[in-house]
């Protein structure tokens, strides 16, 4: 007598909202830098995707002026990853109009976290092949020669662990000069998620059950004392990898909920029936209590090392040593798991819950 399992997995739903680019606090502490914000309409991308990604973003940047006639004259500037997730990541400039200079055209000027950056201050550094940068340098001194636009070239690797939103945004480090307005100065700085590039990314997911069938063996000899005892494995679980949070349930799959039954089949024979209970998401459900058991849960992650690991487990209620012999007792289980728009209310880490 066993009982098996069928596990259904579903879901990906893209994120529908806008997205926008730009170096929206640039170095409000400091008195020269740049603010931008993008010309172009947002792109999708889902990182679940077997292939990679590429696209082409424009961005309009203005150069921020102090007072007294102080402005910024030079501004250099690169991306920088937080962590391993974004390996694989490139942002290239293609060109620039600007009433000045640029210096870096062509140049990946996005370092992985782990990579050795250059220096950009002072800002009579150049960008070359060992020092990926981009150096804009404004020449004039009328508002017309206050915006560059540059054009970038924009590759994300498959799995990206991007977190689901409107937009994605990158970390800049910078150095950048001033003139006039007194005495010329030389600034640097770090600013978190300045560049947000117009690249809209789908809450979606990837879900799989691994592990044996949820099998109590061989229960013909088993009594009811002892069927309290009897568990399925507790090494099998459902994995879930999701950009955006995610909701999660589990139901019996037969009108007979929580019953094991010859070949499944519906019965009114207690002589065929074979209750148990399942545990799921801290929850526990039998024929006592036979509601679903659903959960809203905050974004796994993508990739194998952040998945969410969620636990199954079976135990018997009724031993099979008083019940009709057959090859099989068995039921269906069901776990439906679907993505969420990003920005659902989803506080709970599921990965976290065990049996």
């Amino acid at each position: 007598m066993r009982m098996t399992r069928n596990v259904l997995l579903k879901g990906l739903l893209a994120l529908l909202t806008g997205a926008g680019l730009s170096l929206p606090d640039a170095v409000q502490a400091a008195t020269c830098g740049i603010a931008g914000s993008a010309t172009a309409t947002s792109v999708t991308y889902d990182p679940f995707e077997t292939t990679g990604f590429t696209t082409n973003v424009t961005l309009s940047l203005s150069r921020v002026n102090g007072a007294g006639g102080q402005k910024t004259d030079i501004v250099n500037f690169y991306l920088k990853g937080r962590d391993a997730d974004s390996v694989g990541t490139t942002v290239i400039p293609t060109s620039a109009v600007v009433a000045g200079s640029v210096e870096g055209i062509g140049l990946d000027i996005f370092y992985d976290y782990n990579e050795a950056t250059p220096a950009v201050s002072p800002t009579s550094l150049t960008p070359g092949a060992g020092a990926r940068f981009l150096k804009i340098d404004f020449t004039g001194n009328n508002r017309d020669s206050d915006t560059v636009v540059v054009n970038f070239a924009v590759t994300l690797p498959r799995n990206l662990n991007a977190t689901a939103a409107s937009e994605l945004p990158f970390d800049a480090w910078f150095g950048c000069s001033t003139t006039g307005g007194g005495s010329p100065t030389q600034q640097t700085g770090t600013l978190a998620n300045a560049v947000r590039m117009p690249i809209n990314i789908v809450s979606a997911l990837r879900a799989g059950y691994v592990g044996t069938a949820l099998d109590f063996g061989e229960l013909a000899q088993v009594t009811n004392a002892q069927a309290p005892t009897v568990k399925t494995l507790a090494s099998n679980y459902v994995r879930v990898q999701s950009s955006g949070p995610y909701q999660v349930s589990l139901s019996a799959g037969d009108s007979q909920a929580y019953v094991l039954t010859p070949n499944g089949a519906s019965t009114t024979n207690t002589a065929q029936q074979i209750r148990y209970s399942v545990r799921f998401l801290g929850q526990t459900r039998s024929p006592g209590n036979t509601s679903a058991i659903t959960q809203t849960c905050a974004r796994a992650g993508v990739g194998d090392a952040v998945e969410d690991r969620l636990p199954v487990q079976g135990t018997l209620i009724d031993g099979g040593s008083t019940k009709n012999i057959s090859p099989n007792y068995t039921e269906n289980l069901v776990v439906t798991i679907s993505p969420l728009v990003a920005g659902t209310a989803a506080p709970t880490d599921c990965g976290s819950i065990t049996l």
